[in-house]
């Protein structure tokens, strides 16, 4: 009896240690987020993307304030990236959605596109509450844009 006991444990070990390659995910291979479905409802909802756009301090298709050019050089910094953002970068739609990219990736690494939202729209310290009508926003234009790219396949 302890013989057969032992030699199941034996093989669900080794059933489990064979078994976890298939599970386990690598980073290196793993394709990077898609956020261009989400910028482009938030470049609708912010600017109806005209570049040039301004309201006070905020700037361009993803009207962008000084201070998130300065966070996300401090981020490309802190990882030895030559790079640097400029203050005239937030009227370049190519280099708004860099700088997106650049503060998800350290601040919202999961991808998950309700937080996207709620950060794009109130920083870091966002509210549910605060943020949620923008994040139902985004959803919708998200939808609305998925539904016309999909008539235009037609």
């Amino acid at each position: 009896m302890k013989h057969s006991s032992k030699l199941r444990s034996l093989l669900l070990l080794l059933a489990i240690t064979l078994c976890m390659p298939l599970f386990a995910q690598d980073n290196k291979q793993k394709e990077p987020f898609d956020w261009n479905p989400v910028m482009d409802a938030i470049i609708q909802i912010e600017s109806r993307g005209i570049e040039t756009a301004r309201n006070g301090q905020y700037v361009g298709v993803l009207q962008i304030a000084p201070m998130l050019v300065r966070e996300c050089n401090d981020i490309l910094k802190s990882r030895g990236d030559s790079r640097r953002f400029t203050l005239n970068d937030r009227l370049s739609r190519e280099k708004s959605k860099e700088m997106f990219v650049t503060v998800m990736s350290k601040y919202n690494p999961e991808n998950n596109i309700d937080k996207a939202c709620r950060i794009w729209k109130m920083g870091i310290g966002y509210t549910i509450k605060g943020s949620q009508k923008f994040v139902n926003r985004v959803r919708s234009v998200m939808k609305q844009q998925a539904q016309q790219k999909a008539k235009s396949k037609e």
